[in-house]
Parts: structure tokens; C-alpha cells; sequence
């Protein structure tokens, strides 16, 4: 009977030192479990935040994306109006150009009417100075009676 006493006082000793591991071991997970949600809050926290700054970037993005296509067709714009601009500078140069040359010739040709009118003008004065000489002479003549 000793023995068995000895046994069963053993017995519920280990029993006791169990329970208290086991108490032990519950209390430190639930500690655990305390650290565990406080972190899972903490983080959650932050993924909330987080979440708010990626959708406020993501927004910011999509506008810098959106207004980078639009500089991009202003800039379109601008290459062809520049290019229209440049085919229209070519053709004032070239109606420029043009009107010189008409204006050149026109000029020479007005020259050259002008010195054919001074000769005829010349050739009419010379004309008209040599029928004087002659109306002259008649009446230089004429006062001779021969």
C-alpha cells in the first residue's frame, strides 16, 4: 500500500506539475495571442494607409499619364502647324521671287520702251528742227525774189 500511495502521491504531483505547464503554456499564448493582435492592429493600420497613398498615387499617375498625352498631341499640333507655317514661308519666297522677276522685266522692258520713245522723240525733234530749217530757208528764199 506504501507503494501504491507512493505512486499515487507521485502521480498527482506530476499531475500537478502538468497542469501548471499547461497553465503556464496557456498564459504565454495567450500573451501571444495579445502581442499578435496588437502587430495584426498595428499593420492593419498601416495597410490602411498604404492602401490610401496607392490610391491617391494611382490617381496622380493616371492624370500625369492623362497629361502627358495631351502635351503629346499639343506637340503634334505644333510639328504641323509648323510645317504648314514652313510650306507657306516657301511659297511666299517663291510668289516673292516671282514678282521680282516680273518686276525686272517689267523694268526693262519699260527701259527699253523708254529709250525707243527718246529716240523717236529725239528723231521727231531733229525732224521737226530740220523742217523749221527748211520753212526758214523757203523763207529766206522767199524774200529773194529771183
Amino acid at each position: 500500500m506504501v507503494c501504491t500511495w507512493l505512486f499515487a502521491a507521485s502521480f498527482r504531483q506530476f499531475a500537478q506539475r502538468s497542469r501548471v505547464r499547461k497553465l503556464q503554456y496557456i498564459s504565454e499564448l495567450e500573451r501571444n495571442v495579445q502581442t499578435l493582435q496588437a502587430e495584426g492592429s498595428k499593420v492593419s493600420a498601416e495597410l490602411d494607409f498604404l492602401n490610401q497613398r496607392n490610391l491617391i498615387l494611382s490617381m496622380e499617375n493616371k492624370a500625369l499619364k492623362q497629361r502627358l498625352e495631351s502635351i503629346a498631341q499639343e506637340k503634334l499640333i505644333k510639328q504641323l502647324e509648323q510645317e504648314v507655317l514652313e510650306r507657306e514661308i516657301g511659297r511666299l519666297r517663291a510668289l516673292y521671287q516671282q514678282q521680282q522677276q516680273t518686276r525686272q522685266q517689267s523694268a526693262s522692258h519699260k527701259r527699253a520702251t523708254s529709250k525707243d520713245l527718246d529716240s523717236q522723240f529725239s528723231s521727231l525733234s531733229l525732224n521737226a528742227k530740220d523742217s523749221n530749217c527748211r520753212r526758214d530757208s523757203l523763207s529766206v528764199i522767199g524774200q529773194f525774189h529771183f
